[in-house]
């Protein structure tokens, strides 16, 4: 993801860069809160004549600040050296319904892995870059983003138990499955909605990065600010009904992106590029730093992004 990166601002817009390139898909599923999975990529500085990178999935609760990695894989000079290297890239995680698995870009293809950690595999390719996956309501298929000949994706969903893949919107980005069966994505920098079919498509919003509140009423999304030179997702986070109407900012977040709601819906986590990993309680004021980013050209960096939030089955009365 860095392989070339050497100082603070050439490592910062390397992993800018590459996260701009693995956009996440996400729902969040309703439930219990559990832990919240980010992806992080950290690395040696210019003190080391060679670059050691560690690509992981990472979970961590909340209220707390033990991390556990889920998998890893440690690469020299671009070349795997340690950890579990099934997959060499780690990114946009995406959990299932009841919260057993997580589905994730690993690169040009997509991984499987239990939210333990353990079972890790790769799906069969269905494009040379498939990325962007999310979960359906019944845990059973997986809606996706691969590329196309024409330098942008389509939109495609698979069975998790066999098959191909098939295709259902052509030249879109970003799905996310609702747990009211409906699927979000983004064209040309608006949200639309749509059957996961590819039917009765609507447009909703300007915006990217739409993330589905867990009763599925709402959607979480990011409106790019003009003002930032990067070419990522980066600016306000607004609420705004599956109709288009009624959009409200979340106040006191900017310069934010990769929204996740909460399992409960009454939280967000998001990302800050070059800072980390935020909360916010919706309705409160403030927010609160969960994972912090360090850069440094002679020591090295950490950086986390894309988190997602782990639903709990309820509990039973």
């Amino acid at each position: 993801m860095v392989a070339a990166a050497r100082g603070v601002l050439s490592i910062a817009g390397v992993v800018l860069l590459a996260l701009v390139a693995a956009m996440p898909a996400e729902a969040t599923f309703p439930g219990r809160n559990g832990v919240i999975v980010f992806a992080r990529s950290s690395g040696s500085g210019d003190a080391d004549p060679q670059l050691r990178e560690q690509r992981a999935l990472i979970a961590m609760a909340p209220g707390s600040t033990r991390q556990r990695v889920l998998v890893r894989c440690e690469l020299t000079d671009g070349v795997p050296s340690g950890g579990d290297c099934t997959a060499t890239s780690f990114a946009a995680p995406s959990y299932a319904p009841r919260g057993g698995r997580i589905v994730f870009d690993a690169g040009e293809r997509l991984g499987l892995i239990d939210a333990d950690g353990g079972d890790l595999t790769l799906l069969p390719a269905a494009t040379p870059d498939d990325g962007s996956p999310a979960f359906s309501p019944d845990g059973r298929r997986i809606v996706f983003a691969g590329a196309n000949d024409r330098g942008t994706t389509d939109l495609y969903v698979r069975r998790l138990d066999g098959g191909g893949a098939r295709p259902i919107v052509l030249d879109a980005g970003e799905p996310a499955w609702s747990s009211r069966n409906v699927v979000a994505y983004v064209r040309s920098g608006n949200v639309y909605v749509a059957r996961p079919g590819g039917r009765h498509r609507r447009f909703v919003t300007s915006g990217v990065s739409p993330d589905w509140s867990p009763d599925g009423r709402r959607l979480a999304v990011v409106r790019p600010s003009p003002r930032l030179t990067f070419d990522a997702p980066i600016g306000s986070i607004y609420l705004v009904s599956p109709s288009g109407r009624g959009p409200r900012r979340v106040r006191g977040v900017d310069d934010a992106s990769f929204p996740a709601w909460s399992p409960n819906g009454r939280s967000l986590t998001y990302q800050r590029f070059d800072t980390g990993i935020f909360l916010k309680r919706l309705g409160r004021r403030g927010e609160r730093l969960l994972v912090e980013d360090q850069f440094s050209g002679e020591n090295g960096f950490v950086s986390s992004f894309q988190p997602a939030w782990r639903p709990l089955p309820p509990f039973r009365r």
